[in-house]
């Protein structure tokens, strides 16, 4: 599961999330359930980070 700057489209389940419109592909639309969207800022830079589930991904 990645995560990616891009338009909806007609394949996506759109939510918010801690105030982000977020578009999910309905293919792993129930993975999704129960995962946070955090922007987040390490030593090593800033972006969005998905937490939730059994793994987290960035």
């Amino acid at each position: 599961m990645g995560l990616a700057l891009d338009e909806a489209t007609e394949n996506d389940v759109v939510e918010e999330i801690n105030g982000i419109k977020v578009a999910i592909d309905k293919s792993i639309h129930s993975q999704t359930e129960n995962m946070t969207l955090e922007y987040q800022e390490t030593d090593e830079g800033a972006g969005l980070t998905i937490t939730g589930n059994e793994s987290d991904c960035c």
